[in-house]
């Protein structure tokens, strides 16, 4: 299976200090790949180079196939503040990388609007970023990079804003959409439980500078009472013990 996006012995320093070393991972399509890891490590650094804002020192990142080092507006990014514009409604705010791509504003607030429709804000399409609830714009942002990802999405901590209640159910609801769409999406945490339950694979980093020391399939049943499964509870203490290890 040729992977959606790949990542291929990427190093970047920052001012002399080496922050990433010889990064590899790959993403193929439908699947849901986590970075874990603790705060600083160096995963949004990775991300910036994988979406083209950045170069690497060295190595090189591939969109199928095609080497895009250096190339932004290459995948969909979404940071992990929502990043609404206040002054324009939802559904111009899920069309703007679509104008800002040259797509005809018309063509564009079309799609805009079947991408909410998707994510069930159609009614809320002219409304404002402040009128929405936290989960509502997270929504509203995930549609947006949903709409300009084409086949890979890199969500950073998409989810970290969200009180637990909400969090868990915009878990379990973007699970299910990805699943869909058949879409590649690699996602920063450093939440070992969302790790487990969206991901069918776990890239673990650490160490400074940050490098990825372990790759874990997961294979956990998913069920309201997940946190409970055995599976779970396996999983869970092999991914601590690994981060404990290293």
């Amino acid at each position: 299976m040729s992977a959606v996006l790949e990542t291929r012995g990427v190093t970047k320093s920052y001012e002399g200090r080496k922050i990433i070393d010889d990064i590899s991972v790959f993403v193929n399509e439908g699947e849901m790949v986590s970075l874990l890891g603790v705060s600083g490590i160096g995963k949004t650094t990775l991300f910036n180079i994988a979406s083209g804002l950045e170069m690497p020192d060295e190595g090189s990142v591939y969109l199928e196939g095609t080497d895009v080092t250096g190339r932004a507006g290459k995948v969909g990014y979404m940071q992990q503040n929502d990043l609404l514009l206040p002054f324009k409604t939802v559904l111009q705010n899920v069309a703007v990388p679509l104008i800002l791509s040259k797509v005809g504003k018309k063509e564009a607030y079309a799609k805009a609007k079947d991408a909410l429709d998707e994510f069930a804000l159609g009614e809320y399409a002219n409304l404002y970023p402040a009128q929405l609830s936290g989960g509502m714009r997270q929504r509203a942002a995930l549609a947006r990079t949903f709409l300009y990802s084409g086949k890979m999405m890199l969500l950073d901590e998409p989810f970290s804003a969200l009180d637990a209640m909400t969090r868990s159910d915009m878990q379990k609801w973007f699970k299910r959409v990805v699943r869909e769409h058949n879409a590649a999406t690699l996602f920063i945490t450093h939440d070992v439980n969302e790790a487990i339950l969206l991901s069918d694979r776990i890239y673990i980093m650490s160490g400074a500078p940050g490098r990825i020391t372990s790759e874990i399939k997961v294979d956990v049943k998913e069920c309201d009472d997940a946190d409970l499964s055995e599976e779970f509870i396996a999983a869970k203490k092999r991914i601590l013990g690994l981060i404990r290890r290293e």
